[in-house]
């Protein structure tokens, strides 16, 4: 949503965020930002949880709507209750349906969140969603939504000018983000140990630090002190991304899968794998592996070590697959939902 603003404030329509009671610090930080002045409707920063934030927040939500004669409200998260009157028009964002594909999974909070995403699609007049893949799941899940649905992708942007010089003096592949579920991170260790590459560290951004569980298949591999963690700003991040001799991106399952465009956006070759929207994202500025065979992520592996013509190529082919995904042309296709629903 922050990036949706930055690209509406050069745009001729009315908007407002917001907030109300919340600890993001993204929005904070954007209060700073020239289009934040009165754009930005928000209380007093605190943590409240999602369930009790929004006990407190939607009544003075639906009380600030009504004040403000809004028309149209476009929701990027599905609301415990929702008091929005129905002649409020809406657009909810649909960024995947792994709640709904995931029906045996074992965590209980899988089936509230998804009634509470069907309440609010089905409340909707459109549903915004955020590749073809997720569209395509959607209907085949429930195909009541479809004839309401559309796809708009997300945008990139640099996450830094002044990316920092990773404190790494050997060459390193690069995962970003969570690691469990269907991230598919365990095939990454394996693949690195049959690659035969001695020098290579595998550096896991972001995504907390390592279990007992993910320690003992790194000591197992042989590779117990070359897979490090680490976090830290966008900044530092950029500069990961930059010095990286590729992400490694084996995840069995993606809304969209951002992080392959912030690699591409700063010369990071991408080694995904063709499932769900990766290759919808990626196209052919992204090399693919199956995700479950570790022998085709070690090839790659080596030829981004080793063939500098074929990393260049893909740094090339990832930098313009990126041009294509800017947050102006994301911004103008919401603007076009908003007036047509306006």
């Amino acid at each position: 949503m922050i990036e949706l603003a930055r690209a509406f404030s050069c745009a001729s329509v009315e908007w407002s965020i917001w907030a109300g009671e919340n600890d993001n610090a993204l929005l904070d930080a954007a209060r700073g930002e020239r289009w934040s002045n009165d754009r930005i409707i928000q209380g007093r920063s605190r943590h409240p949880g999602r369930v009790i934030g929004s006990f407190r927040n939607e009544p003075k939500f639906a009380r600030w709507l009504v004040r403000s004669g809004v028309e149209l409200v476009h929701r990027t998260y599905y609301p415990v209750i929702d008091l929005v009157t129905a002649n409020v028009r809406s657009i909810e964002t649909l960024h995947d349906m792994w709640d709904e594909r995931s029906r045996n999974h074992k965590d209980p909070r899988t089936g509230l969140r998804s009634a509470l995403k069907k309440r609010a699609l089905q409340r909707a007049d459109l549903i915004v969603c955020v590749s073809e893949s997720t569209q395509s799941e959607l209907a085949s899940i429930w195909p009541w939504a479809e004839s309401k649905s559309v796809v708009i992708p997300h945008g990139v942007r640099r996450l830094s000018e002044h990316g920092e010089k990773p404190p790494i003096d050997r060459p390193f592949f690069l995962f970003v983000g969570r690691r469990g579920l269907y991230k598919n991170f365990g095939i990454l260790p394996e693949a690195l140990s049959r690659s035969g590459l001695r020098d290579h560290l595998l550096v896991c951004f972001g995504g907390g630090p390592f279990s007992s569980i993910e320690r003992k298949m790194m000591t197992d591999a042989g590779l117990a002190d070359r897979i490090v963690q680490v976090d830290g700003s966008d900044n530092k991040l950029a500069g990961y991304y930059e010095a990286a001799a590729a992400l490694l991106y084996p995840s069995t399952y993606e809304g969209f899968g951002l992080p392959l465009l912030e690699a591409m956006i700063h010369g990071c070759p991408v080694v995904a794998a063709p499932l769900t929207s990766l290759p919808e994202v990626g196209g052919a500025a992204a090399c693919y592996a199956e995700p479950h065979q570790p022998d085709a992520w070690a090839a790659l592996m080596v030829r981004l070590a080793e063939d500098s013509a074929f990393r260049a190529d893909l740094q090339a082919r990832g930098k313009q697959r990126a041009v294509r995904y800017a947050w102006s042309q994301t911004a103008a296709a919401y603007i076009d939902c908003y007036r047509k629903l306006g």
